[in-house]
């Protein structure tokens, strides 16, 4: 089992996308990915890890939108989709070259 490139959800061969011809595609999940491109090619990584968190916190009344946000703002800007610096350096950014703070859909961090 693996995680989505792009929202960073466990993938089993049932949640795989599918590339143009119709092919599982095992990076990306049949919520991201569809027919070779993204469902959502607009949204960024920002907005993932906000309906993320929301995913996570309905799912787990008991964890805190600190401790999910958290985990995702550590997790999912490392992914493929969103790691414009496969070197490693540490740094994301956006299209425009900036950093862009990720807050919680609450309001928080």
């Amino acid at each position: 089992m693996g995680f989505c490139q792009s929202c960073g959800r466990p993938m089993g061969r049932n949640d795989y996308g599918t590339n143009e011809d119709g092919s599982p595609n095992e990076l990306y999940c049949k919520d991201c990915f569809d027919k070779g491109d993204f469902i959502e090619p607009d949204i960024t990584v920002n907005d993932i890890i906000i309906r993320e968190a929301k995913r996570m916190l309905s799912r787990n009344p008991n964890l805190r939108e600190e401790e999910a946000t958290g985990i995702l703002v550590n997790f999912v800007p490392n992914l493929l989709r969103w790691n414009p610096d496969p070197d490693g350096d540490g740094y994301w950014e956006d299209e425009e070259g900036a950093e862009e703070p990720v807050k919680g859909y609450r309001g928080g961090l």
